[in-house]
């Protein structure tokens, strides 16, 4: 393990496997699915394959036959996403370390940070309400759900955006931006935006985040520490896991 200081303009941040451990709730939703469709899970990787990607893709690409039309794919989309919010909901917890820094990013002025989700509006919303919010972790003012955007993750689309609104909000370019996430999906979306990215090695190793791209890769959010503020750049110090040689 080592440090590293990284300054930055405005953070962005994966939701799900990022802020709030929601991996169980989601391989158990799931595996309910997978029980009526196994050829989806032949080669015993279709979660590692899908994780981080918005459901309603998902669903495009494995079972668009098993829907009438583009809306039936939207409302199984919400369908599954409230089964990981509500069904599976107690399975739900923040990460570690998520509620502190929270509270020093809206402690700073503009709070230039946003969240990123592949998650629906139901899921992503739910997740303060029933999980974050008791936990001090509040919402940024900026929140990009599945709906926002019209093509997900691995797409850079939503992190563009998010990174456009914020530099508007300011009212200044934003040029260094910092994404972290925790999915092969989001690290390729971050890196195509042009962001930094920090891997979180909540739901792969490091090894796996790394092989996808990851610039520095942190056990969790307690290894990410704001030390000061000035001339509208954010100095970050990181505990990063060290990669494999």
């Amino acid at each position: 393990m080592s440090t590293q200081l990284l300054p930055v303009n405005a953070l962005e941040f994966d939701l799900d496997g990022t802020i709030v451990d929601s991996t169980e709730a989601i391989e158990k939703s799931w595996a309910d699915l997978l029980a009526t469709y196994p050829h989806l899970n032949e080669d015993g990787d279709f979660f590692h394959k899908v994780h981080g990607v918005r459901v309603s893709d998902v669903f495009r690409k494995y079972l668009s036959d098993k829907f009438e039309n583009e809306q039936a794919i939207i409302d199984g989309a919400y369908d599954f996403d409230r089964l990981v919010s509500m069904t599976y909901g107690k399975l739900n917890y923040p990460i570690n370390g998520a509620g502190d820094l929270f509270k020093e990013l809206h402690k700073l002025p503009g709070k230039p940070f946003c969240i990123v989700t592949s998650g629906s509006s139901v899921l992503a919303h739910g997740h303060f309400q029933n999980v974050l919010h008791e936990a001090g972790v509040e919402k940024p003012d900026i929140f990009i759900v599945a709906e926002d955007v019209s093509v997900g993750k691995p797409d850079p689309e939503g992190y563009k955006r998010g990174a456009r609104l914020l530099s508007e909000r300011l009212g200044y370019p934003i040029e260094k931006v910092v994404v972290f996430e925790d999915a092969p999906a989001g690290i390729k979306a971050g890196l195509a935006s042009g962001a930094t990215v920090v891997g979180i090695a909540s739901t792969f190793d490091a090894e796996k985040l790394y092989e996808n791209g990851a610039t520095y890769v942190i056990q969790d959010l307690s290894k990410v520490k704001v030390k000061s503020f000035k001339d509208r750049v954010i100095e970050l110090e990181l505990e990063v896991l060290d990669r494999k040689n």
